[in-house]
C-alpha cells in the first residue's frame, strides 16, 4: 500500500501562513476532499519532512448541534463494556488506563449507526476516548470516523493529531479509541469537549460508499495527576540534533517532550527524514509508546511529544536512543506530493544515536 505525505499530515502542526493559497475548480475540490477523508487516516511515529506540494487546501468544517444523551440498553449487551483499553493492549500500553478513566456510558443512534462513548481520560496532553460501534452494513475490519473531539469554550487551544483506532467485533460490532492531542500548550487541568462523528467511512477494502451522522459526544474531563520533570540534555550526530526538554509523569504513562533539528544539507539529500526514540529503564524495561504528533514553524525544527507505558517504580534511570532514517522516494502523486511504498527498494539509511541518560526525580 502507498504511504504518501496525506497520511503524515495529521502529525505534524504547520504555520500554514507559508503557503499561498491556489484557485481550483469545484470539481477538484470535491476529488480532493473524497481522497482526503480516505488518506488521512491516524499519525505514525515518524514524520516525514518534506512536501512537493504546489497548493494549499482549506477545507471549512462546521460544528454539529448538540443532542441530548441517553445511556440505552445497547450499552449493557456488548460484553466488552468498560473493557476496550484492552482490546487494544497488545503491546501493554494501555494496561493502566482504564483504573484512572471516567465512566462515560453515553449512546447515540443516526442512520443505521449506533455508538456508545465508554470511557474517557485525560493526561492534560492528550485525550483517550473509548467506544463502542454498532452498524446493519458490514463496515469491514478496519473502518474509520470522519471527525474529532473540540475543546469548547476554548479559542486559544485546539485538539490536533486525531488518531481513530477501530476493530471488529463481529459482523455488526466494533470497538474503538481515539485520541486527540491539544496545541499549541503542553498542558490544561481540566477540558469540556464535545466529540462529533460526521462520517462512518467503511474499510478501504470494502470499496464502499462513507455513511453520513450526526453523533455528538459532550464531556468534561479533570486531567490526571502528573509530576514534571525538566531535562534539557541534547545530543548531536550526523547533521541530526535531538534535545529531550522534559519528562511528564502521571498513574498511568510518562510523555517525553523532544525536539528534532536538521541541517539543511541533510535535507537537501533526503526525500524524507524520521527521528523517533526508543526508551529502556536500568532494570531492562523497554517501554510501549504512542507518538503523539509533532508542530513546527520551521523547515528544520520540529517538535514532538511521545507518550508511553506507566514507569515502573524500580527504575531509576531511563535511557533514551535516538533512531534516525533517511529514505528516498519512489514517485510522486497526481497531486505533486511525493511518496515511499511500503514495501519500496528506494535508497535509506539508518541510525541510532548516542543514548540520553535521565536520572528519574522521585
Amino acid at each position: 500500500m502507498k504511504k504518501d505525505v496525506y497520511d503524515h499530515l495529521n502529525d505534524i502542526e504547520m504555520d500554514v501562513s507559508q503557503f499561498e493559497a491556489e484557485e481550483v475548480s469545484e470539481t477538484e475540490k470535491a476529488k480532493m476532499k473524497r481522497d482526503l477523508k480516505r488518506k488521512i487516516r491516524r499519525p505514525k511515529p515518524v514524520r516525514w519532512r518534506k512536501i512537493a506540494a504546489a497548493a494549499s487546501i482549506s477545507i471549512g468544517l462546521s460544528s454539529a448541534a448538540l443532542f441530548g444523551l441517553s445511556f440505552t440498553s445497547f450499552a449493557q449487551e456488548i460484553p466488552i463494556i468498560g473493557q476496550v483499553f484492552k482490546w487494544f493492549n497488545d503491546d501493554g500500553f494501555f494496561e493502566n488506563y482504564s483504573e484512572q478513566a471516567k465512566e462515560l456510558a453515553m449512546t447515540q443512534e443516526d442512520n443505521g449507526i449506533s455508538m456508545t462513548v465508554n470511557e474517557a481520560i485525560f493526561d492534560g496532553k492528550t485525550l483517550y476516548v473509548t467506544y463502542e460501534l454498532t452498524s446493519e452494513k458490514n463496515l469491514g475490519e478496519s473502518p474509520w470516523l470522519d471527525g474529532m473531539p473540540d475543546l469548547l469554550d476554548n479559542t486559544d487551544i485546539w485538539t490536533l493529531s486525531t488518531r481513530h483506532d477501530i476493530k471488529k467485533i463481529d459482523s455488526t460490532h466494533y470497538a474503538g479509541i481515539t485520541t486527540a492531542q491539544i496545541y499549541p500548550v503542553d498542558r490544561l487541568d481540566e477540558g469540556s469537549f464535545e466529540f462529533t462523528i460526521n462520517e462512518v467511512v467503511p474499510d478501504e477494502s470494502m470499496d464502499g460508499q462513507p455513511v453520513p451522522v450526526n453523533l455528538t459526544f459532550h464531556f468534561d474531563l479533570h486531567a490526571t495527576e502528573n509530576k514534571e520533570q525538566l531535562v534539557n540534555n541534547k545530543v548531536e550526530q550526523n547533521d541530526v540534533t535531538v534535545t529531550v526538554k522534559k519528562v511528564m509523569y502521571t498513574p498511568m504513562s510518562f510523555m517525553i517532550y523532544y525536539d528534532e533539528n536538521l541541517t539543511t544539507e541533510l535535507m537537501e539529500l533526503w526525500d524524507f527524514i524520521t527521528v523517533d526514540i526508543v526508551v529502556k529503564d536500568d532494570i531492562g524495561n523497554e517501554y510501549a509508546n504512542r507518538h503523539n504528533g509533532g508542530s513546527s514553524n520551521s523547515s528544520t525544527l520540529l517538535n514532538h511529544t511521545n507518550t508511553f507505558e506507566r514507569l515502573d517504580p524500580k527504575a531509576t534511570k531511563l535511557i533514551i536512543t535516538p533512531v534516525v532514517q533517511l529514505l528516498e522516494r519512489d514517485g510522486t502523486t497526481e497531486y505533486g506530493a511525493i511518496y515511499r511504498n511500503q514495501d519500496s527498494t528506494a535508497p535509506m539509511e539508518e541510525f541510532e544515536m548516542d543514548e540520553i541518560v535521565i536520572e528519574i526525580e522521585k
